[in-house]
This record gives C-alpha cells, sequence and structure tokens, in this order.
C-alpha cells in the first residue's frame, strides 16, 4: 500500500519555514566563520607600527622636550630601526635623484597610482627612474617657478605641471625659489587641503614627494588623524620629505616642530618612519625622512602584502 503525502497548507508553510530556519543558520554560521578569520589573522601593518614605535620610542623619549638634541640626535636614532624583521612586508625600492635617493613603497598589484611631486627644482630623474620600474602612475607636480620645471614635468615626464607653492594655507607669502639657485621670494601659496582636493581631486594619493624650502610643517601637521587633510578623508599613503631649519628669513621653531610631529606620529598609529638622512650643507642642517602610512586601509591593502 503506497501512502501519498498530502501537502496542505499547512505543511507547506512548516517546511518553508524549516527551509528558512536552515538558510539563516547556514548564512550565520558562515558570516561567524569569516568574522572569526578576520579577527585571529595576522594583522600586518599593525604590527609594522607597534615593531617601529617599540623600536623609536623608547629612544626618543629621554630627548622629550630638548628640541635642539632631539633634531641633531634623531637621525642616528632611528635609523637603529630600519632593518625590523615586520618591514619585510613592505616592498621598499631606491630611485636616485640628482642628489639624493628617494624611496618608493611598490604596490602588491599592478594598479594606476597617484603621484605628487612638491617642490620639483629642475630635477626629476627620480621620477622617471620610478616612471621606469612602474610605468602605470599618474603624475602631478608643483613649484613656484615654471622655468625649466614645466617643460621637465609636463613633457620630459608626461606628468600635469602646477604652478604653486603648496604650503599650510593660501595667500601670498615666503618661498625659496630655484633658478640657477634658491632665491627667497614673495609667491603664490596654495593651501595643501585645498591643493589636494581641488586640483588632484584623488581621495587616495599613492606617491608624494615634499621638497617645499621650510613650508612643510604647516603641510604635515594636516596629515595626522584629525587633521584637515586626513578630516577631507584625503589619504597619503607615503611620503619622501625634507624637513629644513633656518632656510626662510622668518622662520621660528623649526626643531620644536619636526620633535611635536614625530611625538605626534608615534601616538597616531598611522604612520611609520624610515630611511632617516641628516644633510649638512653650507650652514644648513635638514633632515631627509620616508613616512609610510600603515594606518589607513587604502593604502595597507594596496601596499603591504599580508
Amino acid at each position: 500500500m503506497i501512502r501519498r503525502h498530502i501537502w496542505t497548507g499547512e505543511n507547506y508553510g512548516l517546511f518553508r519555514k524549516c527551509s528558512f530556519r536552515r538558510i539563516f543558520n547556514f548564512a550565520f554560521l558562515g558570516a561567524s566563520i569569516l568574522l572569526l578569520y578576520n579577527f585571529m589573522k595576522p594583522n600586518t601593518s599593525k604590527a609594522i607600527f607597534n615593531a617601529f614605535r617599540e623600536c623609536a620610542y623608547p629612544k626618543l623619549l629621554p630627548l622629550r622636550g630638548q628640541y635642539k638634541e632631539f633634531w641633531f640626535s634623531f637621525t642616528n636614532i632611528t635609523k637603529q630601526c630600519d632593518g625590523l624583521q615586520e618591514y619585510k612586508a613592505l616592498d621598499i625600492r631606491p630611485t636616485p635623484n640628482r642628489d639624493e635617493i628617494k624611496y618608493v613603497v611598490f604596490p602588491n598589484k599592478n594598479e594606476l597610482l597617484t603621484m605628487v611631486t612638491l617642490g620639483i627644482g629642475h630635477d626629476i630623474k627620480a621620477e622617471l627612474k620610478l616612471k621606469e620600474l612602474y610605468p602605470n602612475i599618474d603624475f602631478h607636480g608643483s613649484d613656484p617657478s615654471n622655468a625649466i620645471n614645466k617643460d621637465l614635468y609636463e613633457n620630459k615626464l608626461g606628468g600635469k605641471y602646477y604652478q604653486y607653492a603648496v604650503s599650510g594655507e593660501n595667500g601670498m607669502k615666503n618661498s625659496r625659489v630655484y633658478r640657477e639657485k634658491y632665491k627667497e621670494e614673495i609667491t603664490e601659496h596654495v593651501g595643501a587641503e585645498y591643493f589636494l582636493k581641488n586640483f588632484i581631486r584623488k581621495s587616495r594619493i599613492d606617491i608624494l614627494w615634499i621638497d617645499i624650502e621650510g613650508n612643510e610643517f604647516s603641510f604635515l601637521d594636516q596629515v595626522h588623524n584629525g587633521g584637515t587633510i586626513d578630516k577631507e578623508g584625503i589619504k597619503i599613503c607615503q611620503m619622501n620629505v625634507e624637513m629644513h631649519k633656518d632656510l626662510l628669513e622668518k622662520a621660528d621653531g623649526e626643531m620644536e616642530k619636526f620633535h611635536d610631529f614625530i611625538f605626534k606620529m608615534l601616538e597616531d598609529g598611522k604612520y611609520i618612519s624610515m630611511k632617516p638622512y641628516f644633510v649638512e650643507v653650507l650652514k644648513y642642517r635638514f633632515i631627509r625622512l620616508f613616512l609610510v602610512n600603515v594606518g589607513d586601509n587604502e593604502c595597507t591593502d594596496l601596499f603591504i602584502k599580508q
């Protein structure tokens, strides 16, 4: 005798209810496993910052508040941290300029990158080398002197040139302009946040090179967590920057500004400092740094090997 199961409305509703529960339970289980995996897997970017801080902070802390000693000791102290094991997650390559070496963290996938040069100074040797190594780059360069710089950046490099001095705020201000030699002039300044937002128009700047002859501190104040650039949602993934002292006639407190910038960076958990180099040219003293963003996902997903 063959029994037939009669599907009543009540039975069908019960079947649908059970099926929905099974689907929900499987989905919940899958989401839980994924969440647990993401929670438990190593956070490479955080490990990089922690390694940097644990190496640099104890060495720098005794000099807190001693601005002159901090300025002259910083490079020798922090270069001891450049060989950290955690840094192997960064594919760092040198690109030599006429009188210095720039450093670049290469991406872990082929993607169009945005690069900005602030302060061209008649020299694009490093940009050309970078383009040779990684052609997929959109170049933007700004310098208050268009003589030679415009032709180099647009015709030889194939980038976009802007005739501005970029610093902390808009207005007519002092700049050191290179025309065969450096000379202090009053030039039109564009604020960093305004320049990146309205001229570059990208929320992620992959590579930024800064050599703006004494105006860098007002710019760099804006990249910290809560700074103007940060509030605009603009992420800067890596920077080569020159920190100057006594270049501008009315310069004031650069050693203190440098000191405060470094300690703020150590507290933020956003950037690490690498490749420090102390430069002595005539009566001038300045510091070259390579800063890498290990705090913003837009940057770490592209530039850090997990």
